[in-house]
């Protein structure tokens, strides 16, 4: 067990007061300085090295995600942290590793108590930036791609908002695991074609056009998967190029707007709609078996450079509001990150 000195300053975390979106960001949220607690025998004292910022921590700010935390909450769902201290009965981790702390809340922080079952060791010598990001996008993509339904040789699956995140890692998975796939995306600057899979430029506001253009890549064999992470009308046209039988899942809210599907394509082409919240799979005891093969996995592919996510800029704690003005920015070309008091050690 390492305990920091005396002199170690205290370290701080970003405090979420209000979810008011008509109030400015400045008054909502603020930085805390937090005192270093002792630690329980199982617990883990881990320093934050960098954390991504999700759509799903935006979402929360302005009140609109699935589950909002009482206020005033620490925000973050994903990053990368080192080991800084191990509780007495924590004897498979040492001071130094790198770990992921998955299903872990607040990880907009310097430092952070953890439970030691939370933790995934990571290589102390893969890139940081990558790792913070390999929680939340990659996992779904994983998912959507191997758990929803069972792919059969020549069959097709079609995405929108290929240029996000998540759209990125389901193209590069796509690719290794040689997945027929279309990408769909609302304007012809977000087209990246040798990125891998065919690409469609369609706004999604007329289904027959998206549904022809579709026909004429995939020369009539089956589109049995779509991932949707818009939702609003453009949930209608990725539901109409699916072939009858065929799966809608939505697991984004980019619109803002309810999903709308067309009844003639759930009551006569019986294309099945289905949510999708990776926080829910994982909790789901059905898939217990399933979710311990997920990170190993991605940790393997991400090893192997199949896995590889842009990042567009990288901002340190304190300038959380510019980070989050830039995370909030259309037309990005990558990921926007925060780091932690603990950043420097691990730049070699």
């Amino acid at each position: 067990m390492r305990q920091p000195s005396p002199e170690t300053p205290l370290p701080h975390a970003i405090e979420v007061i209000s979810t008011s979106p008509g109030r400015p960001l400045a008054e909502r949220i603020r930085i805390r300085e937090n005192e270093r607690a002792p630690l329980a025998p199982t617990q883990v004292r881990i320093g934050m090295l960098a954390m991504n910022i999700l759509p799903a921590d935006l979402l929360q700010m302005d009140g609109q995600y699935g589950h909002q935390p009482e206020l005033p909450y620490v925000p973050g769902h994903e990053g990368v942290a080192v080991v800084l201290e191990t509780g007495n009965e924590v004897a498979d981790l040492q001071a130094g590793e790198r770990v992921l702390p998955i299903g872990v809340f607040g990880v907009w922080s310097d430092e952070l108590v953890v439970q030691r079952r939370s933790l995934v060791p990571v290589p102390s010598h893969a890139p940081v930036l990558q790792q913070a990001m390999l929680a939340a996008n990659p996992a779904t993509a994983w998912v959507l791609l191997q758990h929803q339904v069972t792919l059969q040789p020549g069959q097709w699956v079609i995405q929108n908002a290929a240029n996000s995140a998540v759209g990125q890692c389901t193209r590069q998975l796509a690719l290794h695991l040689g997945i027929p796939l279309i990408n769909v995306v609302r304007r012809p600057e977000a087209v990246a074609a040798e990125e891998g899979g065919h690409w469609l430029v369609d706004d999604g506001q007329d289904p027959d056009v998206l549904q022809e253009s579709v026909r004429q890549i995939t020369q009539g064999e089956p589109v049995v998967l779509g991932l949707d992470a818009i939702g609003g009308k453009a949930s209608r046209a990725l539901a109409a190029s699916l072939s009858p039988q065929g799966r809608l899942v939505l697991y984004g809210l980019l619109s803002g707007d309810p999903c709308s599907i067309s009844a003639h394509d759930l009551i006569f082409r019986n294309v099945h709609v289905q949510g999708f919240w990776l926080a829910n799979w994982f909790s789901n005891p059905d898939n217990r078996q399933k979710a311990k093969t997920v990170y190993p996995a991605l940790m393997a592919l991400a090893a192997q450079n199949v896995l590889r996510m842009n990042v567009e800029k990288v901002y340190e704690l304190s300038d959380v509001l510019e980070a989050i003005a830039h995370s909030a920015q259309a037309g990005r070309q990558g990921k926007v990150l925060l780091t932690g008091a603990h950043f420097q050690s691990q730049q070699t």
